[in-house]
């Protein structure tokens, strides 16, 4: 039988569209920035029903899944608001990666200065430079940000320089990435920013500026049925949206290898990391080779309601336990077999989208735990609980986020330092760590396509006994097994506030402008120029 030739015509059309589109979500399997207002659309086009809720608890989201997630939203245009049909625009064009023009392209070889500068021009984001030759693709993005920060006394300036280059071939894509942070030094204004977590500090008398720097990168397979890939990212699970108690950004991105794979309503990510010693780096090969190794399924149990069971085990003096590298394993039960040397966690999590625009979520990161004394003040019931509800009003108003979370002393640590939940001295989990209860006051608002504010206002009591600190031994603590203790946070207790207020706003295709304000103590305001 033949086919007529317009069939068969349409039909060979259909089928090289479909390639080009899945190479061009191949090109865009790399890892986005956390801190982008995508974010926040996203998770409040979430909450309202328009897209699905596969991609909320694993973060940072890869350029794939936000693109898919805005092309979800698109066809649920009817129901936008024309601010969020604006906001929809930007995000497409910005995030955009299916270059057009074959070979090398450069921002100022076919773009005027109206495209460059004009926020509304219906053209995606330029590059410094992109690049295309059959299904092999790539681009460079530069960017620069200056900022002058007032900390009530004096002023500073501090610099970042970034730098991205990032592509696929085939099934295959890669990013890599390096930040690089200056601050004026200034003895009357000391304090380095959160940005530094680690790593080298070059802070010399005779130099202006104190420096750091740290890259970023992913090398990725991707196959229908699985993702596999050489990281150097950001780690981020849990539902909260900056307080994870299960593994959060507080520590530098670490090196690690990543699985993942997904069916229907069943999704399951293991990865294997390497973490930092938690003294001063040593140079030489006798460090502590410590390891984190985790594993996180979640399960859909209807359209609104999520939750998801999630394992990890610390471990060190050896390079790699072949036990742990086994996605499918058991951890907890492996742990055993290699005779309970090691530090096991775990934990539950869930969302739960109650109504339209209000969703809850919930944890339970428990390190260890004796069920017959669950509701006793046993030292040993080493846990975190947290619980949130965030609510996204339908009319152009700022969302609003409510959290409670509260962490037992000692959880994080171990009998043994090395095995502390922990890599070079930060917590991997919740940044205000053990002996703590915080109540949290958050809103966002993306008043339209160009402006962005956040607020944030924390209410933090903590203990001061020495459960306090995850790396310390908890065979230190001064009261035996039998004693109790009828408080959930032992010692002293302190009570502090903090408070910030971030605006963004997005003058141009390439150049956005920030202010900050921190805790009434430090000021910022900076420009970012990001070809």
């Amino acid at each position: 039988m033949h086919l007529p030739k317009t069939i068969l015509f349409f039909t060979m059309k259909k089928l090289f569209i479909l390639l080009l589109i899945a190479h061009a979500l191949i090109a865009q399997n790399v890892p986005f920035i956390m801190e982008h207002p995508v974010y926040h659309f996203l998770e409040r086009s979430e909450s309202r029903g328009l897209i699905r809720t596969e991609n909320w608890s694993t973060r940072p989201y890869t350029l794939t899944q936000i693109n898919e997630m805005l092309d979800e939203i698109a066809e649920h245009s009817a129901d936008l608001s024309s601010k969020d049909l604006k906001l929809l625009n930007r995000f497409q064009l910005e995030l955009n990666r299916d270059f057009q023009k074959e070979g090398i392209t450069f921002p100022w070889s076919e773009s005027t200065l109206k495209r460059l500068t004009h926020p509304s021009k219906q053209t995606v984001k330029p590059f410094f430079m992109t690049y295309r030759q059959g299904d092999s693709k790539g681009w460079i993005n530069w960017s620069e940000t200056f900022r002058v920060q007032n900390n009530g006394h004096t002023s500073r300036g501090y610099h970042t320089d970034h730098l991205d280059i990032s592509g696929s071939k085939g099934a295959i894509a890669f990013t890599t990435q390096y930040h690089f942070h200056r601050i004026t030094r200034n003895d009357e204004f000391s304090e380095i920013p959160s940005t530094y977590k680690e790593g080298l500090l070059l802070d010399r008398e005779y130099m202006k500026w104190i420096n750091w720097g740290y890259p970023t990168s992913s090398l990725i397979f991707n196959h229908d049925d699985f993702d596999i890939g050489i990281h150097r990212q950001p780690i981020y699970w849990g539902y909260s949206k900056t307080n994870s108690p299960i593994l959060s950004d507080n520590v530098y991105p670490l090196p690690q290898v990543q699985w993942k794979t997904e069916i229907r309503h069943l999704r399951f990510m293991f990865l294997h990391a390497r973490l930092s010693p938690n003294t001063a780096l040593i140079t030489d090969t006798l460090n502590d080779r410590r390891n984190l190794s985790a594993h996180r399924v979640e399960f859909d149990i209807n359209p609104n309601f999520e939750f998801a069971f999630n394992e990890m085990v610390i471990y060190a003096y050896r390079d790699f336990e072949l036990g742990y590298l086994n996605p499918v394993n058991f951890l907890f039960a492996e742990e055993q077999t290699q005779g309970d040397l090691d530090n096991k966690l775990m934990a539950i999590d869930f969302k739960w989208r109650v109504h339209t625009g209000l969703t809850t979520y919930g944890s339970w990161f428990f390190d260890e735990l004796d069920f017959w004394k669950l509701f006793s003040g046993w030292w040993g019931n080493k846990f975190v609980f947290q619980l949130g509800a965030t609510y996204y009003p339908h009319s152009n108003l700022p969302s609003i986020n409510f959290e409670y979370t509260a962490a037992r002393p000692w959880t994080y640590s171990h009998s043994n330092t090395v095995n502390s939940y922990t890599s070079a001295g930060r917590l991997l989990g919740l940044k205000d760590g053990p002996n703590t209860e915080s109540f949290l006051l958050r809103l966002e608002w993306l008043v339209n396509p160009y402006f962005y504010i956040t607020g944030d206002y924390k209410y933090l009591k903590r203990g001061d006994d020495p459960g306090a600190n995850a790396l310390l031994s908890y065979d230190e603590r001064v009261i035996s097994d039998e004693v109790e203790d009828s408080h959930f946070l032992s010692g002293s207790i302190d009570r502090t506030t903090f408070t910030s207020i971030s605006l963004h706003y997005y003058l141009a295709n390439t150049i956005s402008l920030n202010a900050n304000l921190i805790n009434d103590d430090i000021i910022e305001i900076g420009m970012k120029i990001d070809w």
